[in-house]
């Protein structure tokens, strides 16, 4: 990293930062050494020298990033602490230039992020190069829209259709801005609490990605592992949340992954058959295996992170996933044998494209 920053490669320092994060136990811990392959720890753990080593590069790549914005524009100046401990990343932190619809503006958006999407589709390697995508006039032209954000007002937002598909299309524009934006180039893992720390400004609030899916989404429901909910009583955000929860949801909030629905945006008029397709979608691209020999089904870790939000009983959560298989077998096998299948759970894909 040290000798990136000192090439002036910031953007190359960054994302090796990123990796370097993505190594840390969940408490941001770092270990002597780390294994690539195995993905393991090793050696004497906590490691002074490593978190000594790991300060020092992140305070150079602040003062060097520091240098560049005040050649081009004022420097908003940060403490220390500011800049050491994560803080939220503000994506739309620019001056509205236009004012969209309210009822408009998150599918706008979409359509713009999907056009970015389309025109960097590498072809000869099956991939969207989301690394490509900034500087391009496309990309300026979506965060400018993005700025429009901050004259809408929530109140808007009536029907209860209008709310889920709202927000859903915001919450996948936000992970698409974010990867752009972040330089990530293979999984949003590479930037530690990134579901935390993304955010919009929409009016005179501010929404993390986390704060929609759960504060939102799921009617303000507990996040897994979690002992609170995402908004307390006196948050003004908490009026905006949807209940009850549409466990389709899961299956929608994937649009920067590899099991993205097939779905430029989800509509007011058609939301009940879109959530659909994006469960099918989703459970079909490998989110489901069945063993009829052994007995066993293996879905995706989602059905375990929000269990009862699909079902109070492992037999209630295989017959939500039932109808939603493509071939008659699959789903008979299922409804028939739901209380005697044994439930593995497959490790939830991060990637943004697979290879």
């Amino acid at each position: 990293m040290d000798c990136l920053i000192g090439m002036g490669r910031l953007g190359d320092a960054e994302l090796l930062l990123r990796k370097l994060e993505s190594t840390a136990n969940h408490l941001g811990l770092f270990s002597e050494e780390y294994d690539v392959q195995w993905l393991e720890s090793l050696g004497n753990f906590p490691q002074a020298f490593t978190h000594i080593g790991y300060i020092n590069s992140v305070i150079k790549l602040l003062e060097a990033k520091g240098e560049v914005v005040r050649k081009d524009q004022d420097y908003k100046k940060l403490s220390f602490w500011e800049q050491l401990i994560p803080t939220k990343i503000l994506l739309n932190d620019g001056e509205p230039k236009r004012e969209v619809p309210s009822k408009k503006i998150a599918s706008v958006l979409k359509n713009s992020m999907n056009v970015l999407r389309g025109a960097f589709f590498d072809t000869a390697r099956s991939r969207v190069a989301y690394e490509k995508m900034k500087g391009s006039d496309a990309y300026e032209e979506s965060i400018e829209l993005s700025y429009s954000l901050k004259t809408m007002k929530l109140d808007d937002l009536l029907k209860r259709e209008e709310k889920i598909a709202f927000w859903i299309n915001l919450f996948n524009v936000m992970v698409i801005h974010a990867v752009i934006e972040l330089n990530i180039r293979d999984s949003v893992k590479e930037v530690r609490n990134f579901f935390r720390r993304v955010c919009y400004q929409i009016g005179d609030m501010q929404f993390t990605l986390f704060e929609i899916e759960h504060g939102i989404l799921r009617g303000n429901a507990r996040p897994p592992h979690g002992l609170l909910k995402t908004f307390h009583k006196g948050d003004r955000r908490i009026h905006y949340s949807i209940e009850p929860i549409d466990p389709r949801i899961h299956f929608a909030l994937v649009c920067a992954s590899s099991s993205c629905p097939p779905i430029d945006v989800y509509t007011v008029e058609n939301l009940d058959n879109e959530l659909d397709i994006s469960g099918r979608t989703f459970l079909n691209a490998g989110g489901v295996i069945i063993d009829r020999d052994s007995g066993i089904l293996k879905i995706s870790r989602i059905f375990k992170w929000y269990a009862k939000d699909f079902g109070e009983t492992k037999e209630e959560r295989i017959m939500f996933i039932a109808p939603y298989m493509y071939k008659e077998e699959d789903r008979l096998f299922m409804e028939k044998n739901a209380g005697d299948l044994k439930v593995e759970y497959q490790d939830y894909d991060w990637r943004l494209n697979r290879y």
